[in-house]
């Protein structure tokens, strides 16, 4: 029988390598889990589209005893039965799971930089606290520092298979790549911490010889190891937020000395060569994984809005699905800078991306010359696709998003109006919550808005709602209720200076509306001081001048779900409006009431 654990004549097998096949099962298992998890799930979804499919286009007239009856806003609604295949028990896994998700994405936000979601932290205390026992469990670090260099040596493979937009991980457990470069950056940051105990230790230990210590010093091993922690930490300075905003070029250079290190640690000990090789080739198989995702080059064309904000639009038309982004690279503005952008087209002949001006990249492209296009670089799409409103059980579909953040909303509502008209989805009733600075920004986004508000009508764009009021065509299709609200916090009206807002744009659908000759010429007056402001006198949308109390809308509306219904729950926004809708979430979630669909997505200002 072999004891010799599959050691190597030149590495022999040392007692601190059973620690670091500990921490690399303790990594691994979450990896099996989720990609179990994935698969059983991938099942699940083509077992649903097959069974699905040969219904056709009839979801609304579905047999199997399903009834439609109409609700207090007038849209009908099918009931659900209990052969329906949309209906989800209180205690189905997928109940239990969306229960638990909601729960676990409560956020304590301590500032734009700092905020904390329990579920990550959680899993965070708990492998630290795993990799705290296995440092520390019958050790002494001043006598045996090799322990914390081992465990270091064991993240290096599980910090390359977490790596890059491309990772194998995404696939095998469809994590998101956001999700995934969370855990490259824990696992690196970890194994700065080891790298910076192993070292610490033993200079600590030669320290009060001189002798020693010079002696030390001078063989190769311990020099190679202090160059390897020297590029670690450069590594680690340069990865930090402020480069990554400020200097991306220095954070994408820098970073490129991985190779570096990895030689580095090879001749700094034997013993790192069978996990640097592991590591070398999970990087290589995220560089084959990205081949399957190739770059497209197409020519843009900008609009610039209030120099805040820059649409782009490209002649290029990409394989898209809604929520998705893809990364862009304008080459006559840097090589390397590759930046994520939400397509806000919701079309498959061209492709729109929206940006506001927050950072070095996106100032720049406000300085884009008008009626010129560049050359631009297309990287995806990544991200997982959204789809709302399909399941028979969802009563309302509720957006919340702020500023730019529409731009997610957009093809996911554009989406779901085209089902809607299809007859491939069930809810009929929608709400919109927008909050902007002022409502010139609502120019950024003015004829998608309309484009959506005439699809909740029966149509599908303004030109087929002009054909429409000459009698050329009827609408066809099933009406949807939209709501649109416009939360704005100051006024900023081009020639208007201060201005208020008319009574008629303020009320509430189904208040009642003066027909007294007052306020009718109030009305035609305000009307025409609001030429330029968007949506002016439009029925349909209505503007407050008020901030959005997210926590309090969100519980609001789930609470006007009825108790074995559903909603889904769409948002974008900056770190403290998602952090509020997080929490409103999951202190309203309870698996006796009714079920929250809930997808969020980040944008930074």
């Amino acid at each position: 029988m072999d004891h010799n654990h599959g050691a190597m004549q030149s590495t022999p097998w040392n007692v601190n390598l059973d620690c670091a096949v500990d921490w690399s099962v303790a990594l691994g298992v979450p990896v099996v889990l989720l990609t179990v998890r994935h698969l059983f799930l991938s099942i699940s979804r083509a077992i649903e589209d097959r069974r699905q499919g040969g219904q056709g286009h009839a979801l609304l007239a579905t047999v199997d005893s399903t009834e439609v009856e109409t609700d207090e806003l007038g849209v009908d609604i099918p009931t659900r039965s209990s052969k329906s295949s949309a209906t989800t028990t209180k205690w189905s896994y997928s109940r239990i799971e969306t229960w638990i998700t909601n729960k676990a994405s409560a956020t304590l936000y301590l500032g734009s930089v700092v905020h904390l979601v329990a579920g990550a932290t959680l899993l965070a205390l708990i492998f630290l606290s795993i990799l705290a026992v296995l440092l520390t469990s019958d050790v002494n670090l001043k006598l045996n520092s090799n322990r914390a260099g081992y465990l270091g040596l064991a993240c290096i493979p599980f910090l390359f298979a977490f790596t890059g937009k491309n990772s194998i991980i995404t696939l095998m457990t469809g994590i998101s790549h956001h999700r995934i470069n969370q855990v490259h950056r824990f696992l690196g940051l970890s194994l700065f911490v080891l790298i910076s105990v192993h070292m610490g230790c033993m200079m600590k230990s030669w320290w009060p010889w001189k002798a020693l210590l010079a002696q030390q010093l001078a063989t190769p091993k311990v020099r190679y190891g202090l160059a390897t922690y020297a590029t670690l930490c450069l590594l680690v300075v340069t990865a930090a937020w402020p480069v990554r905003r400020y200097a991306y070029e220095a954070f994408v250079v820098s970073h490129s000395l991985f190779l570096v290190f990895l030689v580095l640690v090879g001749l700094h000990t034997p013993y790192a060569m069978r996990f640097t090789a592991a590591g070398i080739f999970f990087y290589v198989i995220n560089v084959l994984t990205g081949w399957c995702v190739k770059s497209k080059m197409a020519l843009a064309q900008a609009t610039v809005f209030q120099d805040r904000l820059t649409r782009l639009r490209m002649d290029r038309s990409v394989a898209h699905a809604p929520g998705q982004h893809i990364y862009v690279c304008v080459p006559s503005m840097s090589l390397i800078q590759w930046h994520p952008f939400t397509i806000s087209s919701s079309d498959q002949t061209s492709l729109t991306v929206h940006a506001r001006a927050v950072g070095g990249f996106t100032k720049k492209l406000c300085r884009w010359p008008e009626n010129t296009q560049r050359r631009v670089l297309l990287a995806g799409p990544y991200g997982e696709s959204v789809q709302v409103g399909r399941s028979l059980d969802i009563q309302k579909v509720v957006f919340v998003a702020a500023g730019s953040g529409l731009a997610y909303i957009v093809p996911i509502l554009m989406d779901f109006l085209q089902a809607r008209r299809q007859s491939k989805a069930s809810c009929g009733h929608v709400e919109i919550a927008w909050c902007v600075r002022d409502p010139d920004e609502v120019q950024w986004f003015q004829e998608e808005l309309e484009m959506a508000l005439d699809a909740a009508q029966g149509y599908l764009d303004t030109i087929e709602k002009e054909k429409e009021e000459t009698g050329l065509i009827a609408p066809d299709g099933p009406e949807t209720q939209l709501c649109l609200t416009i939360h704005y916090t100051r006024l900023a009206f081009e020639d208007h200076g201060s201005l208020e807002m008319p009574a008629p744009l303020h009320q509430h659908q189904g208040s009642s509306t003066s027909t007294s000759g007052t306020a009718t010429l109030a009305t035609s007056v305000a009307k025409k001081a609001l030429n330029n402001v968007p949506f002016a006198g439009d029925n349909r949308v209505e503007w407050m001048q008020s901030r959005l109390d997210v926590g309090q809308y969100v519980q609001r509306q789930i609470e006007e779900i009825e108790g074995d219904r559903a909603v889904d729950i769409v948002g974008c926004g900056p770190a403290l409006m998602l952090a509020q809708l997080h929490n409103a979430v999951a202190a309203n979630e309870s698996l006796t009431g009714c079920r929250v669909n809930l997808h969020t997505e980040r944008f930074y200002m």
